[in-house]
C-alpha cells in the first residue's frame, strides 16, 4: 500500500547534546530514522496535549500491574 503523498516542510532546529542523545536512543532502539522518530515524538505530544486539555489523565501500568498518573510540568 503506497503512502498517501503530502508537502514536506523542511526545519532546521537546535538540539543540545542529551536531546541529541535522546533522539539516537530513540531512533536506534525503535530502528526509525532520525526524521521519523522526530515525527513520531510530535505526534505523542500532540496526543498527550489532547488528552489533557480535554480534561483526560495519561496513565502508565507497571509489569507489577500498578497504575499511575503521569504528571505533565509544563
Amino acid at each position: 500500500m503506497a503512502r498517501p503523498t503530502t508537502t514536506a516542510k523542511r526545519v532546521t532546529a537546535s538540539l543540545r547534546d542529551p536531546d541529541v542523545q535522546n533522539l539516537e536512543e530513540v531512533a536506534e532502539s525503535t530502528r526509525l530514522s532520525s526524521n521519523d522518530a522526530i515525527r513520531k515524538a510530535l505526534a505523542t505530544e500532540a496526543f498527550v496535549q489532547r488528552v489533557i486539555a480535554s480534561g483526560g489523565k495519561i496513565l502508565v501500568q507497571s509489569e507489577d500491574g500498578e497504575v499511575r498518573e503521569v504528571a505533565f510540568v509544563s
